[in-house]
């Protein structure tokens, strides 16, 4: 059971940050700027369409209403749909958008957990990493502040779930493993076309890195890459349609004027320095809700200090170097994305300028920063041990004693 500690505190860190959801009667109106009265009109369209037999429902040829967005056919088909049975089982419809915010912040949390696990020393860094994660402020904005994004909030499950997949696979090359990656990056695919579009160079970056230090490397490529592609084709009912069609949705007030790509990035702004983030929309105010958290940056820094510290003046093997090189290039990538420095970069590839926010990058930043912030917790626990005068313990408490004790015989002392 104490192994499982921090596990279960981390979900239950992440049902706490559903709290204001599932304690306020009725359904949540965000702040300023908000849209989430939009999920109720959606969600009312999906449970229209289905009652007819239409499914999959994604678009706005199959749903009644003039609220039928062309955004549901171009970006975001499964998350509306995982809301409707809740609806099928009676209850009434805000519970239904909650419980499935509910249940992002728990896969969320724990599949941050599950990956940061393979590579901290203790349990409790891997806890920390997904409390980092959970409450990274874009993971909140995108519930409490921009309201109709249910989408891109789940697509903070997918990231970690997929990273994950990759290194199994790449350990142990085998059919399921393969399928594992590729359900996973379906998965990305149908929940949010946008996120998938900005996480997939990452994804690869992740895949080219961790693959090098494997034996076989091109096999380990090889079998991620069909993996990946796999994962495209069971998508492309939705992707290739949403691709095809472009041309034919009215997408120049979504990407011109204030929704050009010009307008929001992040420059002395991309961070918020003071200790409490600050979620208000004020256009007059100098803080923004779509920036980094002091704490999460500070933690970040701490995290990658100690990873660095580790690596070079301790010269660690553990975690491998490949790994320490994603975090920090992952980072530094989604970091450089929002700035203007990028603008060249979006001037001129193609697509960028759906994405429309340079700012969603935060979601990807989110991730490889709580994972740095992992190694925080990590350096402290190693710090522990070495103050004890024994080597860290994997589990922390005594699961590491009772393991050695038990694998001596009766009445023979542990070393």
């Amino acid at each position: 059971m104490n192994r499982r500690w921090p596990l279960l505190i981390a979900l239950a860190l992440a049902a706490l940050a559903a709290a204001p959801l599932l304690s306020s009667p009725g359904f949540l109106n965000t702040r300023a700027g908000g849209d989430s009265p939009f999920l109720l009109f959606r969600l009312h369209q999906l449970h229209a369409a289905l009652s007819e037999g239409v499914f999959p429902s994604a678009g706005c040829r199959t749903r009644p209403m003039v609220w039928a967005i062309p955004s549901s056919t171009i970006t975001r088909p499964w998350p509306s749909t995982s809301r409707r049975p809740s609806r099928g089982w009676a209850s009434p419809t805000s519970l239904a958008s909650k419980l499935a915010h509910l249940a992002g912040f728990l896969l969320a949390g724990g599949a941050m957990y599950a990956w940061m696990r393979r590579y901290t020393r203790s349990r409790w860094g891997a806890l920390l990493a997904s409390a980092a994660y959970t409450f990274a402020p874009f993971h909140m904005v995108n519930v409490y502040v921009r309201g109709d994004s249910l989408a891109e909030f789940f697509a903070f499950a997918w990231y970690p779930l997929t990273l994950l997949a990759v290194d199994r696979l790449l350990e142990r090359r085998s059919g399921p493993r393969a399928a594992g990656l590729a359900l996973a990056y379906a998965g990305l695919l149908l929940t949010h076309n946008i996120s998938a579009f900005i996480f997939s160079p990452f994804l690869l970056l992740y895949l080219l890195l961790m693959g090098a230090r494997r034996a076989a490397p091109l096999r380990g490529y090889a079998a991620g890459a069909l993996a990946l592609v796999l994962g495209a084709v069971l998508a492309a009912w939705f992707w290739l349609p949403a691709l095809g069609e472009l041309h034919l949705a009215q997408l120049a007030p979504s990407t011109t004027g204030y929704f050009h790509y010009s307008n929001h990035f992040r420059g002395g702004d991309l961070i918020q320095a003071s200790l409490a983030f600050d979620y208000a929309i004020n256009p007059d105010a100098p803080l923004t809700p779509f920036s980094f958290g002091g704490v999460q940056a500070a933690l970040a820094a701490a995290g990658a200090t100690a990873l660095l510290w580790r690596r070079v003046a301790r010269r660690e093997a553990e975690p491998p170097a490949a790994f320490s090189g994603a975090l920090l290039l992952g980072l530094a990538l989604a970091a450089f994305l929002i700035t203007p420095a990028s603008r060249a970069l979006w001037d001129s590839l193609p697509l960028l300028a759906v994405v429309q926010f340079p700012w969603r990058f935060l979601s990807v930043a989110a991730l490889f920063a709580a994972g740095l912030g992992g190694y925080a917790a990590d350096a402290f626990a190693g710090g522990l041990g070495r103050a004890a005068g024994r080597a860290p313990l994997a589990g922390g408490g005594c699961a590491g004693v009772g393991r050695g004790v038990r694998g001596h015989g009766a009445g023979r002392p542990a070393p």
